[in-house]
């Protein structure tokens, strides 16, 4: 196990938030006050990043129904017009007959969303979400 150094730092909360803090700790799972706030803070981190212009890693996820061909295709179109920044796609039959279509992606921020919203603009999507994971 490779043991991690820390930084301790004391926080002084307006009455109240700490106990809101617990609230959404608990919600999400996390195991401490402290991996909740590193948490927060990384995402705070890839927000600056993704404002800054880093390359950051990516997912774009679209539901279709498969029976109209226009998503696939122009899924499949828009991903070979971009393949420096698609990793890798996935796709799962879903219950009702739709289809979960994930893509990962990396590049500028600014790409990448441009992308996201031209996948989730496709005839026949149905349901999209984009999610810059990490800065690279």
């Amino acid at each position: 196990m490779r043991k991690t150094s820390l930084d301790r730092f004391t926080v002084c909360l307006e009455k109240g938030l700490l106990g809101r803090l617990d609230e959404i700790s608990s919600e999400r799972g996390y195991p401490s006050r402290s991996q909740a706030l590193a948490d927060f803070i990384r995402r705070a981190i890839v927000r600056k990043d993704w404002r800054g212009g880093r390359e950051c890693a990516a997912t774009v996820s679209v539901v279709y129904d498969p029976s109209d061909g226009r998503p696939g295709r122009g899924l499949e179109k828009l991903l070979r017009a971009n393949s420096k920044c698609a990793l890798s796609s996935q796709v799962h039959q879903l219950r009702g007959g739709k289809v979960l279509c994930t893509v990962t992606l990396t590049g500028r921020p600014a790409r990448l969303q441009r992308l996201a919203d031209a996948l989730r603009a496709l005839k026949g999507v149905t349901h999209g979400s984009f999610s810059i994971i990490a800065p690279l």
